[in-house]
């Protein structure tokens, strides 16, 4: 019965001692309602892994907290694109990460862009260069090569052939399945690189992630990069790139036979030709 001075002269009447006899019948369906009500708040759900997947989170090694922490994020994302929000959203899902403006010197008038081949430390190489033979991966004139920072425009794929079969060779030999020369033995899928425009009106189109000072990379997990890159293009304005100053850490392979590491940790499975 309720405390309450109405209810004190029922303090021994049979119908009390009902009502307190029947009561805790009912304590499971009391503690039910209140753990369904705080499955509804990352901190407290029961429900981590299937909140996981209604979200399009990828299992990772990561531990109970940062799970919780990175749901966190995406349920309390309302939306926005200003630079802070694109921040405190990458840092609540577990980046320690900064966003920086487009401009090196916001007072001038008009304000002097970012050079990107500079931020990223892009190197270009003109014609007649030897990165630039015919043949080599870069070999249009004007392509970066050794940079350190990259464009992130998209997720697009490209394939590429990890080993090729020369004449004399004994996969060259009458029968085998790869006898003609030129025969690609191994394709592997590679992500589009994307170098950044060299007209200088363009580069108010780009702003950066990095460390907290701009130059300076941030550290982001390996295993983390397809769902930190993910988010980032999720959240960022369509009309912009994205100049990125990221260090990844180490990328662990499982299974070598099935999975090799580039320089840049960007291979996917081997797909034998």
């Amino acid at each position: 019965m309720p405390r309450a001075k109405a209810w004190k002269i029922t303090q021994d009447l049979t119908l009390r001692q009902l009502f307190e006899a029947i009561s805790p019948t009912f304590d499971s369906v009391v503690e039910y309602f209140d753990l369904l009500w705080f499955d509804m708040f990352p901190a407290y759900t029961r429900h981590l892994t299937q909140w996981e997947s209604q979200f399009g989170l990828k299992p990772l090694d990561l531990t109970e907290q940062e799970r919780r922490d990175r749901l966190a994020a995406l349920w309390a994302a309302t939306g926005g694109q200003s630079p802070r929000y694109i921040q405190d959203t990458l840092q609540a899902a577990g980046f320690d990460v900064y966003v920086h403006e487009w401009w090196e010197l916001p007072l001038a008038d008009p304000p002097v862009a970012r050079n990107p081949f500079t931020a990223l430390g892009i190197t270009e190489y003109g014609c007649g260069d030897p990165e630039m033979e015919c043949g080599e991966p870069f070999a249009e004139c004007g392509n970066g090569y050794g940079q350190t920072g990259y464009m992130l425009v998209n997720k697009l794929r490209e394939t590429g052939v990890d080993y090729t079969t020369l004449c004399g060779e004994p996969l060259s030999e009458c029968g085998e399945p790869s006898m003609e020369c030129g025969e690609g033995a191994t394709i592997r899928y590679f992500r589009v690189e994307y170098a950044p425009p060299r007209d200088p009106t363009k580069w108010p189109y780009i702003y950066y992630i990095g460390g907290a000072t701009f130059g300076d990379y941030a550290a982001v997990q390996g295993s983390r990069r397809e769902e930190f890159e993910e988010l980032i293009l999720k959240i960022s304005p369509q009309h912009l790139w994205v100049g990125m100053l990221i260090d990844y850490q180490v990328f662990l392979v499982e299974d070598e036979t099935q999975y090799q590491l580039l320089e840049d940790e960007t291979a996917l499975p081997l797909v034998e030709a």
